[in-house]
């Protein structure tokens, strides 16, 4: 017989989840504003916009399992990487 997970177990992961889609969007949203400084190369420019949609991949997979498992720790964490997003920004 399968054990059911409590929900609690559920909100636990889903904040693990949506802590690392939440850094990994801030760290997005840096390599966009720093990517002035990768204005070289074609080959530097590839490279760099290969990374963000490696990152932006991540981040998104991250935050959809954190919505699937958890929708108020979903909004807990969009509004809290909101307002560290305004903070550094």
């Amino acid at each position: 017989m399968h054990r059911q997970i409590s929900p609690t177990c559920h909100d636990a992961i889903a904040l693990r989840a949506g802590a690392l889609g939440s850094v990994l969007g801030v760290a997005l949203f840096k390599a966009f504003a720093l990517s002035t400084a990768a204005a070289g190369s074609m080959m530097t420019v590839g490279l760099w916009l290969l990374g963000c949609v490696l990152l932006a991949a991540w981040a998104l997979a991250a935050c959809l399992t954190c919505l699937a498992l958890s929708r108020r720790v979903f909004v807990l964490m969009l509004v809290l990487s909101t307002v560290f997003l305004i903070c550094i920004a």
